[in-house]
């Protein structure tokens, strides 16, 4: 190419180069188009195929599912447990008792209507407890106690001779000294011992018609009775006489009378006339928890305790039976200590080997 030609062509790029960009710039415009319709017809073709394919398939049936628990859960994140202020416990650690879900056994507050991490219900029953003696917190405060001393149940406050617990359990008031359980409750029975039946019968008297007396007399003891009828003897109360004669050796008549004596515990004993009764009594030996003071006592007997009368019923070979007569009440009362060993015993009635 001559020079002028490369001048003339040179001359007619300057003149159109301009077109020339614009047109360079709309060629690749139009092939971006063609391509992006061409990348847009594969997709929709796609999406057809795959909707075709979906629709073929057999779909398994929906199964739909519990969510109560993930309801609960959710709930109880929103709503959580709030514990309620107490007066008297700043800087206290709350009640707590374990929980009565039995797959979980956490420990939930005292008093909570149900488990505030299960939602298990608790027993509404519970009765608080402070300090854990076993009395309710309620029943201090029915009275104007505190419910927070740990050593309050073993006191006596009002003097009757009887601790807070006990007075708890009998459902008797701490603070009136005039409501107490029975005063036979504080009685041990320190030991018990057979004491033989030593009462002979004699012969009977009359002094007048309407004044009979029976003669008992002590065996091995310079001492007798004159008692008529219901009168209690050593324990002994004469209930029946029943005049009887037997035929002696020589065809003479002998006087076989009996006279019936009653235990306090209803036992009835026969006592011919003239004749031994070979029967074992027993004798009791109780002691007083108030002041400790102590009772030899024999069935039938009655002794005072603070101003108070009792009865003994029945001696048993490890308790006693005993009735507060004020109250009418039976009770029941029990050895402490093992009996120590046999001593000499004088029990008012006589002197024998006892204990």
């Amino acid at each position: 190419m001559t020079t002028a030609a490369r001048a003339k062509q040179s001359v007619w790029y300057k003149a159109h180069y301009e077109k020339i960009a614009v047109l360079v710039v709309l060629v690749a415009l139009l092939l971006s188009a063609v391509l992006l319709l061409l990348r847009v017809s594969n997709a929709t073709r796609d999406l057809q195929n795959m909707t075709k394919v979906d629709d073929a398939v057999t779909r398994l049936p929906f199964e739909a599912k519990d969510l109560s628990d993930f309801t609960s859960f959710t709930e109880a994140l929103e709503t959580p447990f709030r514990i309620s202020s107490r007066d008297n416990q700043l800087l206290v650690s709350e009640l707590r008792i374990i929980s009565a879900n039995p797959d979980v056994r956490t420990p939930v507050p005292l008093g909570a209507e149900v488990c505030p991490w299960t939602q298990f219900p608790q027993p509404t029953s519970v009765a608080r407890d402070t300090t854990g003696d076993g009395i309710p917190d309620e029943w201090y405060e029915s009275f104007g106690l505190s419910a927070f001393d740990p050593d309050l149940a073993n006191r006596d406050l009002d003097g009757d001779g009887f601790t807070i617990r006990e007075e708890f359990e009998a459902g008797t008031s701490p603070i009136d000294p005039e409501d107490h359980p029975s005063y036979g409750q504080k009685l041990r029975v320190r030991r018990v011992a057979a004491r033989p039946f030593d009462l002979r019968f004699q012969g009977v008297q009359e002094i007048a018609a309407d004044d009979v007396r029976f003669m008992l007399n002590v065996r091995g003891q310079d001492r007798s009775y004159f008692a008529r009828m219901n009168e209690t003897v050593r324990g002994y109360t004469i209930v029946a006489y029943e005049p009887r004669t037997r035929m002696g050796p020589f065809g003479n008549p002998v006087d076989a009378s009996v006279l019936n004596l009653q235990r306090a515990d209803g036992r009835i004993v026969e006592l011919g006339l003239n004749q031994d009764v070979t029967i074992d009594d027993r004798v009791a030996e109780l002691i007083f928890l108030v002041d400790n003071s102590t009772y030899v006592v024999n069935n039938g007997d009655e002794i005072t305790l603070m101003n108070k009368p009792f009865k003994v019923i029945d001696i048993q070979r490890n308790s006693v039976l005993m009735l507060d007569i004020e109250r009418e009440e039976r009770l029941t009362v029990r050895q402490s200590n093992p009996a120590p060993s046999a001593v000499s015993v004088d029990d008012g009635l006589g002197t024998f080997e006892g204990f």
